[in-house]
């Protein structure tokens, strides 16, 4: 049967498996069934904190219980527009305005084939020239900032001053313009799921905001979130360390003052899903990756010091970001990979309600995350359940900035996997890593700290109101290395030692995931076989 629909661009496919056709900017899409050759995603089988209810009412099912006006397969962006947003109106660069805002009526959104999110209405692909503040000149902007120039100045608090000025201005209304184009957030009781095995959003960015609740993505492969417009930021990580030639707080010359010290990176905007504020979400087997425009190819434009892979220009933040008071939500059977910021839980050491411990509830598990850098995930703040994960890679290195003697370094290189920030409350079971040495060449080999990192510090100081409990906690058993059992807690206490700070408590004396939601975490002699055969899009 073949049926025609008009705005709201979405197709209904009731009762249907699968859909093919093609849809266009003028509000016309062509529907045809196609039997039941595509196993249909569900909605429900969520588990672990994102089935968690206060007083054990309510089901995270997405978009479940949607009727059959609001069961839509979606092929373009226009389509996935109108249906996230159904007053919407789409200008001819592609930006959109909503009056009403994301849609809250449960719905279940298809999505068949590959939607690019950077598009025009005319479903044309936009690329940096076309978001491009006239203003904006990506050249100028790198002769402008870069350390040798820039970080001449007399330093602020230890560190040279942020990025200011024309350049500055212009790349942020550049971002701007990209921004009103390729990021969609959805809106309550929805469940976007990927129909067959080749279901794709690239080229953007999907987010779950404050206030958002009840949602489920399943089944999709999200690819090259990509930000034309990275920002310089001089400060981050900048050290004065005069173990450096040249490094010393003042100006002399070209060879000796701050411009020689390391640090400073590039940062992107994007994630390729961001949930800040959302709760109560599931994200379960989908695959993340930066698609062919993987960050190390497009190496530092600056001079030594800043020349190592900490100073490729950054296009890609976040794979799966969780951040502000989001809560309740897992992350299962996904398969990250050749992302370096992989997974930030906590954007900030500000989310309260209690500094954590009623916000930033995550569970973790049965994850791949193949030759990705860090974050793996890095937490602050939140009560984190990390088991059954498995790790694949080749070590980079330590510390916070690499070698510059052309020491080889792998482009996708191993740097931690779990990281423990301000007031973390993280419980590990039953992970598994496989960490390769580095390259011949490279003295570096992998010991028990490639397991975790810690950027910790000490509690806020007593009679603040944080409820007791309020330290940094963290929590392992049963986790392997390269094939041997590894003691996590020692090697965060050792690191920690080594780096100043304080010792860290054991979250089991203050919370197990038991105590709030059932699981059975696998030994970890199966993740391996388990996580290989079922993490990632395709393999519902």
């Amino acid at each position: 049967m073949t049926k025609q629909w008009r705005w709201p661009v979405a197709t209904l496919c009731m009762f249907l498996i699968s859909c093919s056709g093609s849809g266009s900017e003028s509000g016309t899409v062509t529907t045809t069934t196609l039997g039941t050759s595509v196993s249909k995603p569900s909605s429900l089988g969520a588990d672990g904190w994102a089935t968690y209810y206060a007083g054990g009412s309510g089901v995270t099912k997405g978009g479940a219980d949607a009727d059959a006006t609001h069961t839509y397969t979606v092929r373009n962006r226009n389509e996935l527009i109108m249906v996230v947003y159904p007053d919407a109106v789409i200008a001819t660069d592609g930006s959109y305005f909503s009056a009403k805002g994301a849609d809250n009526t449960p719905k279940v959104i298809y999505v068949q084939g590959t939607i690019n999110l950077s598009m025009n209405k005319a479903l044309v692909e936009l690329k940096e020239a076309d978001y491009k503040d006239p203003a904006y000149d990506f050249n100028a902007y790198v002769a402008a900032y870069k350390p040798s120039v820039w970080n001449v100045q007399a330093l602020v608090n230890g560190k040279p001053p942020q990025v200011a000025g024309a350049l500055e201005t212009a790349r942020i209304r550049s971002s701007d313009n990209q921004g009103k184009v390729d990021k969609v957030a959805l809106g309550s009781n929805t469940s976007l799921l990927g129909l067959g095995s080749d279901a794709k959003i690239i080229k953007g960015h999907l987010s779950v905001g404050s206030g958002v609740d009840n949602v489920v993505i399943r089944n999709i492969t999200f690819e090259d979130a990509f930000d034309y417009f990275a920002a310089w930021d001089p400060t981050d990580s900048y050290v004065v360390d005069t173990a450096q030639a040249g490094c010393q707080t003042t100006y002399l010359n070209a060879s000796v003052g701050p411009q020689k010290c390391p640090g400073g990176h590039w940062n992107s905007n994007y994630d390729n899903v961001n949930v800040s504020g959302g709760t109560h979400v599931w994200i379960d087997h989908c695959n993340f990756s930066d698609g062919d425009r993987e960050d190390w190819t497009f190496p530092s434009l600056f001079e030594a010091p800043h020349t190592s892979l900490d100073y490729v220009i950054e296009h890609h933040d976040g794979a799966v970001d969780i951040t502000s008071q989001s809560n309740f939500v897992t992350v299962s059977n996904n398969h990250f990979k050749n992302h370096d910021k992989t997974i930030l839980l906590g954007g900030s050491d500000s989310a309260t309600v209690a500094n954590g411990w009623g916000a930033l509830s995550v569970t973790l598990h049965h994850n791949w995350y193949e030759n990705t850098g860090q974050r793996m995930p890095r937490v602050r703040l939140g009560k984190v359940h990390v088991y059954n994960n498995y790790y694949t890679g080749q070590i980079g290195y330590y510390g916070q900035y690499a070698p510059i003697d052309g020491t080889p370094i792998p482009n996708n290189r191993f740097l931690y996997g779990i990281g423990i920030g301000y007031l973390a409350k993280i419980y590990s079971e039953q992970n598994v890593f496989e960490i390769q040495d580095a390259p011949v060449g490279n003295p570096l080999k992998v010991n028990d700290q490639v397991t975790i990192y810690t950027w910790h510090k000490a509690a806020p100081a007593t009679g603040t109101g944080l409820d007791v409990g309020q330290e940094t906690y963290f929590y392992d058993k049963g986790t392997q290395l390269n094939g041997k059992a590894v003691n996590m807690m020692a090697a965060a206490q050792t690191l920690a030692a080594s780096l100043s700070k304080p010792p860290l408590l054991s979250t089991d004396t203050v919370w197990t995931p038991a105590s709030n939601y059932s699981y059975t975490a696998d030994s970890a002699t199966t993740v391996k076989a388990s996580v290989l055969a079922n993490a990632g899009a395709g393999k519902l």
